[in-house]
């Protein structure tokens, strides 16, 4: 359920100790590390202390792999509807279309900031920060 790699990532990013964090979300620094190492899974609860502390959406730390390009397909077919996503497809351009406003507020921000990190005016630790806290850090955020 956790991502042990998503939390010490973001856990790192707020310069964080485990001890720290797990004041910071009412747990034990040794739950904090057994979470970190996978030998454990927060229940609901915790994890949504954590992501409180964090300063993150607990969708950050949740670990959605392994996934196969199917089975992405079929998360998008899932959201068709929801998302009111359609495909676009113009001479050689492939993409998604989107007719929800906070998909597309997403996906504008999402291209800033890659096209800021990849001229250099963020840096890697910036954009990792910036994707894991989303929506949270988000400039659209209502």
């Amino acid at each position: 359920m956790i991502s042990s790699e998503k939390l010490k990532k973001l856990r790192l990013l707020r310069k964080l100790t485990q001890k720290e964090l797990a004041i910071k979300s009412d747990l034990t620094d040794s739950a904090i590390r057994n979470y970190e190492l996978g030998y454990r899974s927060p229940s609901k609860e915790q994890l949504v202390k954590i992501a409180d502390a964090l300063d993150c959406d607990v969708s950050a730390l949740i670990d959605y792999s392994p996934i196969s390009n199917f089975e992405f397909m079929q998360i998008l077919f899932d959201y068709e509807e929801i998302l009111k996503i359609r495909p676009l497809v113009e001479d050689s351009t492939r993409g998604l279309i989107s007719h929800d406003m906070d998909f597309n507020d997403f996906l504008l921000e999402w291209d800033e900031m890659r096209r800021k990190h990849y001229n250099g005016e963020i840096s890697d630790e910036e954009f990792d920060d910036w994707k894991l806290s989303y929506p949270k850090k988000s400039r659209f955020r209502k």
